[in-house]
């Protein structure tokens, strides 16, 4: 694989010239056709819409590329007109400085100046010295043509080849998919059709919004440093355009032109000051109102992956890459995602979250970090109910402290640290609020003589099935269950001798088990057998939480010993305690003198 990875890189690198116009291609191709197909739902036919489309889109380009290079020749001739007020600006900024840096360094190029000027060719010569003087010859009409055209050989021949690809590839767009189709693989041809389909519609919505932000905040950059008086704002507006296209720099690179310039040009302060708090509001508005909206979604890469893919394409392909770095990375991290061979691919450049909640808090853990595993707690309580955090994060975390001691990653000490930790934070847990709790409240307060009916009690004892993260999952149930429904208590992790009379003491309706997977199956079942023998009516519920895989066999050895229900969830078991529920209360509402081992609690 790494020297797969070398050898792509190296094709890159040496294919430059041929890569880089089919890829700036295929970006405007991404571009354009939504246009395309707006132009041919009018009813014109492919051939004119595409020839319409890429006529003005090329148009723009060239006016752009015409108005930078106007106004920036325009811009150089003006400088040395803001020389003296930008050196006087120097020196304002050094009044008051001890060491005078500014002022000095601004002397010493005032001095190397005078010296390059005094070294020039018209200098005096020592006596006796003859001096030689080369005249060239006056250039031909060649040369002449040559030397106007010939720096302009080279991006108006890359700007005929894009151009040539643009058009065949919005022709023959159909036959361009069917043969990558054909080349990515046929046999998996839904895979592939999700995956470009994916590809497509990412880079044409990026491409097209962050033009069309581009277009809006270029415009009102020009129109803002034009009624400032700042000089050639349609350079400015336009370069913000352009730039813009570049992640996270290419803003920064905007504003520093036209914030210079207005430091350069105006005599006093309030005018930069105005050019700085216009680029900034206007920043704010298009990342807090526009990018939002118009967006609509990400593109699916991380920030941080487009800061290295902004470097890396910039290295592989100069200032193309740069351009091109966001629809590239974008297509990276697509092939990633429907490629199994380039799994790490989406692993690194995608911005979804590749490890599970359950997985960060038990990162955290192991780092001993309690103040982010509590952060992680609370953020998840605050977007859904506790049944479904213990779901989710914290008994599968249970497991996985499990699982490593039992394959010796973790040993005992370092294992009961851990439990210690997660049980600090059970303890910081909410209990569990009762609907029809919360419900028969809202009756009193709106209607208070109208007596509310007492609300009935389960009473369950969970007995953990071997250890103390048997015994944390337990005390977890205990905090899920609603304390108007159900009498909860969880027994310390001791000897099952012990437990059995702690439950002939309790006398309780329904018995759960509680076993954290893998190791606590054996020890479940032999309490299981237990308690049937000892307590052959009551309900026992065995969890075996957050259990992977098929469940049928760990079912059918536990129902063999006496187990009434086996569930792998908080979920599960609250759903199964309830419906052991529903005959008792209807028993005691039908017959009120039947002795039930059940309590009743007033709100």
């Amino acid at each position: 694989m790494l020297l797969t990875i070398l050898g792509v890189v190296a094709v890159l690198h040496f294919a430059e010239d041929v890569l880089v116009p089919v890829a700036l291609a295929l970006m405007l191709a991404f571009l354009l056709a939504p246009l395309v197909h707006r132009v041919e739902r009018w009813g014109a036919n492919r051939e004119i819409a595409v020839a319409l489309t890429t006529l003005v889109a090329f148009a723009l380009i060239g006016l752009l590329i015409y108005t930078v290079a106007h106004q920036f020749l325009g811009l150089v001739e003006d400088l040395p007109s803001y020389r003296d007020n930008l050196l006087s600006k120097i020196r304002w900024m050094s009044v008051g400085s001890d060491s005078g840096g500014l002022e000095r360094g601004v002397e010493t190029v005032k001095e190397l100046s005078d010296e390059l000027q005094k070294s020039s060719p018209g200098q005096a010569v020592a006596p006796g010295i003859t001096q030689v003087q080369i005249v060239a010859p006056a250039p031909s009409a060649a040369q002449v043509v040559r030397g106007l055209f010939g720096p302009l050989l080279g991006p108006l021949s890359t700007a005929a080849i894009v151009l040539v690809f643009v058009v065949f590839m919005l022709i023959q767009r159909e036959d361009l998919r069917d043969r990558l189709v054909r080349l990515l693989g046929a046999t998996e041809m839904h895979t592939t059709m999700s995956a470009l389909d994916d590809a497509a519609q990412r880079v044409s919505r990026y491409l097209l919004m962050q033009t069309l932000i581009n277009t809006i905040q270029g415009t009102l950059v020009a129109a803002g440093l034009f009624f400032i008086g700042v000089p050639d704002a349609l350079l400015w507006g336009t370069l913000t355009i352009v730039l813009r296209f570049i992640p996270y720099l290419g803003p920064v690179l905007a504003a520093v032109g036209p914030i210079a310039l207005s430091i350069a040009f105006f005599n006093g302060w309030t005018e930069p000051l105005m050019v700085i708090g216009l680029i900034v509001t206007l920043e704010l508005i298009s990342n807090n109102v526009l990018e939002p909206r118009l967006y609509g979604s990400s593109v699916g890469v991380s920030s941080f992956a487009l800061i290295v893919a902004a470097v890396f394409w910039t290295w592989l392909w100069g200032t193309a890459g740069l351009f091109l770095a966001t629809p590239l990375t974008v297509c990276l991290a697509v092939m990633g995602k429907y490629i199994p061979q380039l799994g790490f691919v989406g692993v690194i450049l995608t911005d979804q979250p590749v490890l599970l909640p359950s997985e960060r808090f038990y990162q955290r853990l192991l780092a001993n970090d309690a103040d982010e595993a509590q952060d992680l707690i609370d953020e998840a309580l605050a977007a859904n109910p506790l049944v479904d955090v213990c779901d989710t994060i914290l008994l599968p975390a249970l497991r996985f402290i499990e699982q490593d001691h039992d394959r010796g990653a973790i040993d005992v000490t370092r294992r009961n640290a851990i439990i210690e930790l997660v049980a600090e934070l059970i303890e910081q847990l909410p209990a569990t609020v009762a609907l029809a709790e919360t419900q028969a409240e809202t009756e009193t307060e709106t209607s208070p003589a109208i007596p509310a009916e007492p609300a009935l009690q389960m009473s369950v004892l969970f007995l953990p099935a071997a250890d103390a993260a048997d015994e944390l999952a337990a005390q977890l149930l205990v905090r899920v269950l609603a304390p108007s429904e159900f009498s909860a208590e969880a027994v310390a992790a001791t000897l099952k001798g012990e437990m059995l009379e702690q439950a002939a003491l309790t006398q309780p309706d329904a018995i759960c088990i509680s076993a954290t997977p893998p190791a606590a199956l054996a020890h479940a079942r032999y309490l299981c057998k237990k308690l049937r023998t000892r307590f052959p009516d009551v309900p026992i519920v065995v969890g075996l939480w957050d259990a992977q895989g098929d469940l049928q066999k760990a079912t059918d050895r536990l129902s063999a010993v006496g187990a009434d229900k086996v569930v792998r969830s908080a979920a599960e078991a609250v759903e199964e305690l309830s419906r052991l529920r529903q005959p008792l209360v209807q028993g005691v509402i039908s017959n009120p003198a039947v002795n039930l081992t059940m309590a009743t609690q007033a709100p």
